[in-house]
C-alpha cells in the first residue's frame, strides 16, 4: 500500500514538473534560437552586409540595390503531453510503473521585404544630407574630420575630392587643404573650443546656413582663419557663416553630400584583386602627370576594405561578389568606426521629407 501511495505522489510531482515547464517558450521567444535577440542580431548582420555588397557593387561600376527589412512577426506553437501507466499485477512484475512525455515547439517567421525603388531611392540615397544631421553627429561624439571628410563635398571653396563622389573620374582629386582645415577643427573639437549651429531663416524660401566659431588665438587659430576665406571676428573667436549651397554671389558655401556620393567615395576604398585589374574590370586611374592615383592616401585613413579568394577569419563584416571576397578586418577601428557611420547615415535619411536641393543663385544686371 505504501509502495502504491508513493507511486502515486512520483506521478503528481512529475506531471507538476512536466506541465510548469510551459513557461520555457517564452524565454525562447525572447533569448533562444529562434527568438527577438536571434533575429535582431541577423537582421544587423544583414544590414552591414549589405551595405558592404553595394559599396563593392560601385566599385565595379555595378547598380546598386536595397532591400530593407519592413516587418518581421513570428508565431511560436507549443505542445507538451505526459504519460502515466500501472499495469494490472502479475503481468509486468519488473515495471510496475512506466511514464512518458513529449515536447515540442515550432517557430514560424514572417518577413517583409521592401525594395529601396523610385521615389523612395531618390529621397533617401540621392538627397543631400541635412545640415542639422551634420550638426547632430558633431555634437552627438563623433569626431568633425571623419564627418566633414564623409559627407561635405566642399565647404567655403575647399574641395574635398568632388571627383570621387560619383563614378565618372576624369582628374585628379584635390583635398589637401580640405584634410588640413577639418584635421584643425578636430584640434579645437578635442579641446572642447569648436562651436557648430545651424541657422534657419524663413523669407520667401527657407535657407540654411552652417556656422563654426573656434578660438581667435593660437597659431592653430590663425593658420585655419587663413585657409577660411568667409571667417570674420567677433567676440574673441573666429567665425564662419556658410549658406546651403551657393550664395546670391555665385560662391559655395557648404555643400553636403547624398548618402549615395558618401557610398561612392568611400567604394575607391576597395582593394581590388589583380586578377579583376589585368581583365580591366577596374581601371587604372591616372591624371594629368600619367601616374597611379594612390587611392589610400584619399579614402585609407578613413576605411579599407580588403579582399581575399577565401572566407576571411577574423572579419567584422565580408561578402563574396564576383568570386572574391571583401571584408573589413575586425581589427581596424578607424574603418570599423567610419562604416558605422556610413549606416547610421544611411538610417538617419530613411523618411526624411524630400528637399529642394541647393540653387545657384547670380544676380542680374539691369
Amino acid at each position: 500500500m505504501c509502495f502504491m501511495k508513493g507511486l502515486f505522489f512520483t506521478v503528481i510531482i512529475f506531471l507538476s514538473l512536466f506541465f510548469s515547464s510551459c513557461n520555457i517558450p517564452s524565454r525562447m521567444a525572447l533569448e533562444g534560437s529562434g527568438g527577438r535577440n536571434a533575429y535582431n542580431t541577423a537582421v544587423q548582420i544583414s544590414n552591414n552586409e549589405q551595405m558592404l555588397l553595394n559599396l563593392v557593387r560601385l566599385r565595379y561600376f555595378d547598380n546598386p540595390y536595397f532591400i530593407d527589412v519592413s516587418n518581421i512577426t513570428t508565431q511560436f506553437t507549443y505542445r507538451a503531453a505526459a504519460s502515466a501507466s500501472i499495469p494490472i499485477p502479475g503481468f509486468n512484475s519488473n515495471n510496475p510503473l512506466s511514464l512518458g512525455g513529449d515536447i515540442s515547439w515550432q517557430n514560424q517567421p514572417t518577413l517583409q521585404f521592401t525594395p529601396l525603388e523610385g521615389q523612395a531611392f531618390s529621397q533617401q540615397l540621392l538627397t543631400p544630407i541635412d545640415l542639422t544631421t551634420i550638426q547632430q553627429l558633431i555634437y552627438s561624439g563623433w569626431d568633425v574630420d571623419r564627418v566633414f571628410r564623409l559627407v561635405i563635398q566642399s565647404f567655403d571653396e575647399l574641395d574635398n575630392a568632388p571627383e570621387a563622389s560619383g563614378p565618372i573620374l576624369e582628374r585628379l582629386p584635390e583635398y589637401e587643404n580640405f584634410f588640413e582645415a577639418t584635421r584643425l577643427m578636430r584640434y579645437f573639437q578635442l579641446r572642447n573650443e569648436l562651436r557648430m549651429g545651424v541657422q534657419i531663416r524663413e523669407e520667401k524660401n527657407k535657407v540654411n546656413n552652417l556656422q563654426i566659431a573656434f578660438p581667435y588665438e593660437g597659431e592653430e587659430a590663425k593658420r585655419l582663419a587663413s585657409m577660411l576665406k568667409g571667417v570674420y571676428t567677433s567676440n574673441g573667436n573666429y567665425v564662419l557663416s556658410m549658406e546651403l549651397g551657393f550664395n546670391v554671389k555665385g560662391q559655395i558655401g557648404v555643400y553636403p553630400r547624398s548618402i549615395l556620393s558618401c557610398m561612392y567615395y568611400l567604394s575607391h576604398g576597395i582593394e581590388i584583386p589583380k586578377s579583376d585589374l589585368k581583365k580591366s574590370r577596374i581601371p587604372y586611374f591616372r591624371g594629368d602627370e600619367k601616374r597611379l592615383f594612390a587611392w589610400s592616401d584619399l579614402i585609407g585613413s578613413l576605411i579599407k576594405v580588403k579582399s581575399c579568394d577565401y572566407l576571411p577569419k577574423n572579419a567584422y563584416v565580408a561578402v563574396k561578389y564576383r568570386n572574391h571576397w571583401f571584408y573589413i578586418d575586425d581589427s581596424d577601428i578607424q574603418s570599423k568606426q567610419t562604416f558605422l557611420l556610413l549606416l547610421q547615415l544611411y538610417n538617419l535619411q530613411a523618411g526624411k521629407p524630400q528637399v529642394t536641393p541647393p540653387i545657384l543663385t547670380l544676380p542680374l544686371g539691369g
